[in-house]
């Protein structure tokens, strides 16, 4: 016999919160008691305790399926218990060659930590069988055969941080760990899905459930790889940014959120090439992409890896792009440590997805509140460069615009590269090179790059990429050297470089400067010429407003700050006589407009922009 408790999402919101949930066989263990949850949540006030069920293919006391989660509330002071043990599913990406980087949801019931003894492999939907553990270079999907060769965790620096562990169980809670793919395919379907259509295999994690606070230590520049500690999606903005910097954040979602320096704030996430051939060290093509919160209320930012080997880089592939803000079951990541301390997952990083899933079944009042999330969401600004190198390989840099952010390196925002190829780019901080840049928004500044040549004569191909949300009209490549600018809006700038470094001589600018000797000479004796237009500005609604006088249709306008840097230029308004050109997004302070009209003459005026 057995008793059990389907949990689905029409169900959910007439089942009672759990204070406590204890889960245990009935008629003096003899009969099997679980509890099945489905596309929603199940949401658990304090400690969890399950008792192991007497049948070994179905001893699980609690199942999550189809994105189904357990969370437990930023109060619980009893750690979970007994000797059963929850069942959630967790997907794989990679063939047996390939790695995935992991952190388990689950523990030993014995001592507390995982290892790779503690996967299945599902049968039916409550029903699996334990996965053979082997010592070949391979793993297999059919039967279900995981490679112990290649299951490691990391914390340090260098390739000789690695720690190997194999198939012990060892891992403490929070860690992540290592493990390759396996090869051929599993075609048994459950919700829908084959365990393995290929080179992605699905594994049943079974032991006690991880809740509650977990630390881990860390230390100055060196990186440790953790992940996902939880039986429920993580908001990994809000531990990043909890994590990283000082003092207190202020966010439209979460309150004010606290914080502390013991990281940079930013996470790397390995990615390879797909189909894998080689265990061959130097044979591997991979890398690490780059996820910047900036704020919790944001998606935040992803820029994915450069592909390389050991050796050199090669056909120029690049990682995939993905969404990062929140991660699911099982998810591993590499943090760096900004100064000694313990980094902190707590329950208040776990996040339902039940609006997501079933966007009819309201989430309960106590579980929103205990888990204060908010649907409240904050736009990023965002300018994305592409720069080709000899055609084999694209970087990807992203600059964004944030009224919090400063132009040096803000933790949680600015994200380095986690490692360079041998001719590489990125936004300069000091000396070193990054990925994302986030600043505030100053439409006169530009940004200088870093730019490594390591060998050979190279081809540096700069063009546009992603604009979101930007107030910006041209992105331009600026020559220091020459004092060139050339715009890469609507084609790509080729540079061809020898061996060297050539930080800070180009950068990006989103305005051209007019040398001083160009200028009309208008702009200095301060007078209006022409006088063919009205030229007013409205910094109540942040807009400049040009009136052609006597029907006089506007040609040309364009407008100088006081350096000289040509800030707006436009040539083509349909034989308009009334333009209006928003100012909001501009500095406050003067700026020189000189309107044309169709016989070239000019009307110049300064005007003083004011935004609050």
């Amino acid at each position: 016999m057995r008793r059990f408790l389907l949990v689905t999402a029409y169900l959910f919101a007439l089942q009672p919160i759990f204070g406590q949930l204890n889960i245990a066989p009935s008629g003096n263990g003899h009969h099997r008691t679980y509890v099945y949850v489905e596309k929603s949540f199940l949401f658990v006030g304090n400690d969890v305790r399950l008792m192991k069920n007497p049948s070994a293919v179905n001893e699980a006391s609690l199942y999550l399926r189809d994105k189904a989660e357990l969370l437990q509330g930023q109060q619980q002071n009893k750690p979970n218990s007994g000797t059963g043990s929850i069942s959630v599913f967790a997907e794989g990406s990679t063939n047996a060659y390939d790695y995935n980087y992991w952190s388990s949801p689950v523990i030993a019931p014995e001592n507390g930590f995982f290892g790779i003894s503690l996967l299945q492999v599902p049968v039916s939907s409550i029903v699996s069988r334990q996965a053979q553990l082997t010592t070949a270079l391979n793993g297999t999907a059919n039967p279900l055969a995981i490679s112990t060769r290649w299951i490691y965790t990391y914390q340090g620096n260098g390739y000789s941080s690695w720690k190997f562990v194999g198939g012990n169980t060892v891992i403490p809670p929070g860690y992540g760990f290592t493990m390759k793919g396996t090869e051929g395919k599993d075609p048994v379907l459950i919700n829908g899905r084959a365990n393995n259509p290929g080179n992605s295999q699905r594994y049943d994690f079974r032991g006690k459930p991880i809740s509650g606070t977990i630390d881990i230590p860390v230390t100055p520049d060196a990186f440790v790889l953790v992940g996902n500690p939880y039986p429920s999606t993580f908001d990994l903005s809000l531990f990043l940014l909890e994590n990283s910097g000082s003092g207190t954040l202020n966010t439209n979602c979460y309150g004010n959120v606290l914080r502390k320096n013991v990281t940079t704030g930013v996470a790397y996430f390995w990615d390879s090439k797909e189909n894998g051939s080689s265990h061959n060290l130097e044979d591997y093509m991979g890398g690490y992409g780059v996820f910047s919160p900036v704020d919790p209320c944001t998606d935040g930012i992803y820029e994915p890896p450069v592909f390389k080997t050991v050796k050199n880089v090669e056909d120029g592939s690049t990682g995939k792009q993905a969404y990062k803000k929140l991660l699911p079951v099982g998810q591993g990541f590499m943090l760096k440590g900004a100064q000694a301390g313990n980094i902190t997952f707590k329950n208040s990083h776990r996040k339902p997805l039940i609006k997501a899933l079933v966007p009819h079944s309201p989430a309960p009042e106590a579980v929103m509140k205990d888990h204060k999330h908010t649907s409240e969401k904050s736009s990023l600004s965002r300018v994305q460069l592409k720069v080709s190198v000899n055609e084999l390989y694209e970087r990807s840099l992203s600059l964004a615009f944030w009224a919090g952010a400063t132009p040096e390196i803000d933790a949680g925002m600015d994200a380095q590269a986690f490692e360079l190829a041998p001719t590489d780019v990125g936004w300069l901080q000091g000396d070193e090179c990054y990925v994302i840049d986030v600043r505030p928004f100053d439409i006169s500044e530009e940004i200088p790059l870093f730019i490594k040549v390591e060998a050979g004569h190279q081809k540096m191909t700069f063009s546009q990429g992603i604009f979101e949300n930007a107030a910006v009209n041209e992105l331009y490549i600026r020559d220091t050297l020459t004092n060139e600018y050339f715009s890469i809006k609507k084609e790509p700038l080729t540079l061809e470089l020898q061996p060297g470094l050539y930080h800070g001589r180009y950068k990006v600018a989103f305005a051209e400067k007019i040398a001083q000797e160009d200028l009309p000479q208008v702009i200095f004796d301060d007078e209006e010429v022409h006088v063919k237009f009205s030229i007013h500005q409205n910094n109540r609604l942040g807009a400049l407003k040009i009136i052609g006088n006597d029907l006089f249709p506007v040609k040309a306008v364009e407008i100088f700050d006081l350096q000289g840097k040509r800030m707006w230029y436009r040539s083509n308004f349909d034989n308009r006589r009334s333009v209006e050109i928003t100012t909001r997004p501009w500095v406050n302070g003067v700026y020189i407009v000189k309107v044309m009209d169709m016989a070239n003459r000019r009307t110049t005026k300064k005007i003083s922009v004011y935004n609050n």
